[in-house]
């Protein structure tokens, strides 16, 4: 129970995963209904920069039949699609003639032309390009696509304007040679993850959930050393111990270590099987990171800290009842608090806030650090002295509870 079933459960519950893992952590793709009533510049140039990112597959046929307006807007009216995107006829027509005139008129007012004539002239009404939402579809997508849209467009439209500037420039001085570079932006922006490894590493089901259940099966030891503490208690064996000539604080150290040696032994059996088993059923194998000093030390103290917290219940509990019922229900309070199943980013900031005093998601955190960051014992030090805190606290809890209620007994 103690080693075989947190093997079983790692390979079930990344499995359960993985696809709604992949999505949290990979770009999705979305498709896209694409109506080019254009045929021209502008539609071309938006299509072409929906198919140049990962996010959107374009379709802009049905059936082997082109996609209307009307075919679009009720695929979408069904749900049967997200998005439909429909560029209008003469939408670059009309840009080209805008831009046009708004050249034409900054220029008259350099004395290239008759601005008596120019400024009569008025620009054309804009035309729309109607995307069609599917309700389901959450604000900040919907946010992200229209941004993408309209970057299009812009850049477009900026790239247009400076071909016309210098093409009327160069019908009114023959002179001029206009540049051959079209215009380049100067300003761009660079999305940098800081790691203590040169490429960082993008977390899957296996990087979550072998060292998620790692740490809920340590601290799910609490059952049965609850159990053996009580039993002690109820067939006179912890009587008989008391009798013996040496402090009190040694026997409980003696129980510490034979269930510290029990926690590592499931660490090892849990890793191995993120290494070896899980690439079996088509899941990413687990990569351990760089410093297995750092993993070692870090499994120790989180062994150290279940086999505090068990000791702590099984020595205040009264009965068998009391310690499976709180220590089993505590544990998975902790796990889902501490993010062990669902991460602490998807998590409402009041949530976010109260993970931050369970010790599992100290573990996690850790394990995080050198798994995922490439950091070693520098990198974990902060959550391995929470953890070692925590376990000299619920041993100090357990020794001074044992001392005053012995002699009540």
């Amino acid at each position: 129970m103690l080693f075989i079933m947190p093997v079983v459960l790692i390979v079930i519950s990344s499995l359960m995963q993985e696809f709604g893992w992949s999505s949290l952590t990979k770009d999705p793709s979305v498709s896209v209904l694409f109506v080019d009533n254009d045929q021209d510049s502008l539609g071309l140039k938006i299509k072409n920069g929906f198919k140049g990112s990962e996010s959107f597959f374009v379709i802009d046929s049905l059936n082997h039949r082109p996609i209307t307006a009307e075919v679009a807007k009720n695929a979408v009216k069904k749900g049967e699609y997200l998005i439909a995107i429909v560029v209008p006829k003469n939408a670059t027509s009309t840009m080209r003639a805008n831009v046009r005139l708004s050249v034409a008129k900054t220029l008259a007012g350099f004395g290239m032309g008759d601005p008596l004539l120019v400024n009569g002239m008025s620009f054309r009404d804009s035309v729309d390009v109607v995307v069609y939402f599917d309700p389901t579809v959450k604000k900040t997508f919907k946010n992200a696509l229209m941004s993408s849209v309209r970057e299009n467009y812009y850049k477009f439209q900026t790239d247009w304007v400076f071909k016309t500037f210098n093409q009327e420039i160069a019908l009114q001085m023959p002179m001029y040679h206009p540049p051959k570079e079209a215009f380049k932006e100067v300003l761009s922006f660079k999305e940098v993850f800081p790691s203590y490894r040169v490429v960082e590493l993008i977390p899957n089901a296996t990087q979550h959930n072998v060292p998620a259940w790692t740490i809920f099966a340590m601290f799910f030891i609490v059952i049965p050393l609850t159990q053996s503490l009580i039993q002690e208690r109820e067939g006179g064996s912890l009587f008989r111990l008391l009798t013996m000539p040496v402090p009190y604080m040694t026997l409980l150290m003696g129980k510490v270590g034979v269930y510290l040696m029990v926690c590592m032994v499931q660490t090892v059996a849990m890793l191995v099987a993120g290494i070896l088993l899980l690439p079996l059923f088509e899941l990413p194998m687990l990569v351990l990171g760089n410093d297995i000093l750092g993993l070692f030390v870090m499994t120790l103290v989180v062994a150290m800290a279940s086999v505090g917290y068990g000791l702590m219940i099984g020595t205040i509990a009264k009965t068998h009842q009391q310690a499976a019922s709180f220590g089993s229900i505590s544990v998975i309070i902790l796990a889902a608090m501490g993010g062990l199943w669902v991460p602490i980013y998807l998590m409402p900031p009041f949530m976010r806030s109260m993970s931050l005093i369970s010790p599992l998601n100290w573990a996690i955190t850790g394990y995080y650090s050198i798994f995922l960051r490439g950091g070693g014992l520098m990198q974990i030090a902060p959550q391995a002295i929470k953890l070692l805190i925590f376990f000299a606290s619920t041993i100090t809890i357990t020794a001074v509870y044992q001392k005053i209620k012995r002699p009540l007994n």
